[in-house]
C-alpha cells in the first residue's frame, strides 16, 4: 500500500533505527526499579508501575496543506512502559516551563500581547520556525539543563524516560535516535523547557536583537526593526545556536502574517489587527450535525470554535468570522436552534444581575437543517464551553451589529 511505503520512507531518515527485539519487558523492569529507588514508600507512586505494558504504536497522518501530501509520524504510547511516570515527571517540570517574559502560553493570550505593540514603519513581522524539532532536540544538553534544576534521583528518573525511544510498526521494533521520545507525554514540555533556554541564548548573543520576541514550542514571532539585510544575517544567527536545530523564516506579504492560528495584520496607525486564519487546504469540515455522535460532542464543536472566534478575532473581523461560522455549521447539518443557543452563551454574561436571556437570534423554524436536544436535556446539562472570564470583552455594538446582520 501506498501508505506502508510512505511510512516506511519516513524511518528511513537517520533519527531512526531498526532494533531486533522488542524492549517492553526489559524497560518495564528498568521502570520498576528506577521508581522504587527514586520515589520510594508513596501509594500515588506505585500507580507509576506499568500494568499490562504494551509497545509504543507509530502511525502517520497525512499533511494535506503541503504539496503531495506528506505523512507526519506519530507514536500513541498509552500503555507504554514509560508512559505513567512521564505524566508524573510532566507535572514535576510544569513549575519550570513558560515563565520566561517571551513565552506565548496560547493564542488568546498572544492577542492580548499584540494589543500592546506598535509598528514603525521600518519594522517587519517575522515568523521562525524549527525544522523537525522533536526528533532534533539535543538531549545531552537538555539533560545538563535539568540537572540545574533537580537532585539526581530526578535527574535518573528523566535520563530514562527521555531515552526510551522504541516504537513498534507493522511487526518491527524501531527506535529514535535523536530527539524526545515521540507520543511521550513528557515531550512537549521538555521540548517548551529546552527552547526557552535556546531562544534566550539567540537572543542574549544577537549582534542586533528583534524590537518584540515571542515564542511557542517550535514557532517564534518577532518585530525586526533593523531592516532586511540583517534580519538575513539573524536567522544564519539563530541557524548557529546549535548544529541539531535549523530555522526556516516566513515574512509578512501584503502587511499580514499567519502565526499559529491568528492572520496578524499591520494598520495604518501602526497598531495590529488579528482574525482566525484557516489553511488554503482548510476545507470547513466538522463533525456533522446529523451524526449519532453525543449532543455534548456537536455542542463542543460549536462552541468550541464560537470561543476561538471571540477569543483571536479583533472586533472589526467579528462579524465577519460569527458569519463564516454560521454558513460553516449550517452546512455540517447543524440547525439554527443549536447555534443560536453556542452564541448566546457566548455574547451573555448570566451572571449580570439584569441578565434574563437574550432573545433568539435567528427564528426557529422546521426546516432547521439539524434535529435539536429536547429543551430538557439542554437545561440539565451544562454544555463543555469555557467561562466569560476566559473571553476578551466585546464591544455591545459590535454584539448588536452581529445580532442584526448574522442572515444578511
Amino acid at each position: 500500500m501506498d501508505y506502508h511505503r510512505r511510512v516506511q520512507q519516513l524511518l528511513e531518515d537517520p533519527a531512526y533505527r531498526t532494533i531486533t527485539r522488542d524492549l517492553t519487558d526489559a524497560l518495564v523492569r528498568k521502570t520498576t526499579t528506577f521508581i522504587k529507588r527514586s520515589l520510594p514508600g508513596s501509594e500515588a507512586n506505585r500507580n507509576l508501575v506499568p500494568q499490562a505494558p504494551v509497545p509504543p504504536r507509530l502511525y502517520g497522518l497525512p499533511k494535506i496543506h503541503k504539496e503531495g501530501a506528506p505523512l507526519r509520524p506519530f507514536v500513541s504510547a498509552i500503555g507504554a512502559p514509560t508512559y505513567n511516570l512521564a505524566k508524573h515527571l510532566t507535572r514535576i517540570l510544569a513549575p519550570f516551563v513558560g515563565s520566561c517574559e517571551y513565552h506565548i502560553k496560547n493564542s488568546a493570550e498572544f492577542v492580548k500581547t499584540l494589543q500592546n505593540i506598535h509598528l514603525d514603519n521600518q519594522d517587519i513581522l517575522v515568523s521562525f520556525d524549527v525544522i523537525s524539532l522533536f526528533t532534533k532536540v539535543p538531549i545531552k544538553d537538555t539533560l545538563l539543563l535539568l540537572q540545574a534544576r533537580f537532585d539526581e534521583k530526578s535527574g535518573d528518573l528523566f535520563r530514562h524516560v527521555l531515552t526510551s525511544t522504541y516504537f513498534l510498526y507493522n511487526g518491527k521494533f524501531y527506535e529514535q535516535v535523536e530527539g524526545v521520545p515521540m507520543g511521550s507525554p513528557l515531550s512537549p514540555a521538555i521540548v517548551n523547557f529546552y527552547m526557552e533556554d535556546f531562544e534566550g541564548r539567540a537572543r542574549k548573543t544577537a549582534p542586533l536583537r528583534p524590537k518584540y520576541f515571542f515564542g511557542y514550542v517550535d514557532d517564534t514571532f518577532i518585530v525586526w526593526p533593523h531592516g532586511p539585510e540583517a534580519l538575513t544575517e539573524f536567522l544564519g544567527h539563530m541557524n548557529s545556536v546549535h548544529p541539531n536545530l535549523q530555522v526556516t523564516m516566513e515574512t509578512e506579504k501584503n502587511k499580514r502574517l499567519p502565526f499559529l492560528d491568528i492572520l496578524i495584520d499591520r494598520k495604518r496607525d501602526g497598531s495590529l489587527g488579528h482574525q482566525v486564519y484557516r489553511k488554503p487546504t482548510h476545507t470547513d469540515l466538522y463533525l456533522n450535525g446529523r451524526s449519532h455522535h453525543h449532543p455534548a460532542q456537536k455542542r463542543g464543536v460549536i462552541s468550541t470554535l464560537v470561543h476561538r472566534a471571540t477569543s483571536v478575532s479583533d472586533q472589526e473581523h467579528l462579524e465577519a468570522e460569527i458569519k463564516h461560522l454560521r454558513k460553516t455549521f449550517q452546512q455540517n447539518g447543524y440547525g439554527n436552534r443549536e447555534i443560536n443557543m453556542a452564541l448566546k452563551r457566548a455574547f451573555t454574561n448570566p451572571e449580570d444581575p439584569s441578565f434574563e436571556g437574550t432573545p433568539e437570534v435567528v427564528p426557529e423554524t422546521e426546516t432547521d437543517s439539524a434535529p435539536s436536544a429536547p429543551p430538557k436535556a439542554v437545561s440539565t446539562e451544562p454544555p463543555p464551553v469555557p467561562t466569560k472570564s476566559d473571553c476578551p470583552v466585546v464591544d455591545v455594538q459590535v454584539l448588536v451589529d452581529v445580532v442584526i446582520h448574522l442572515e444578511a
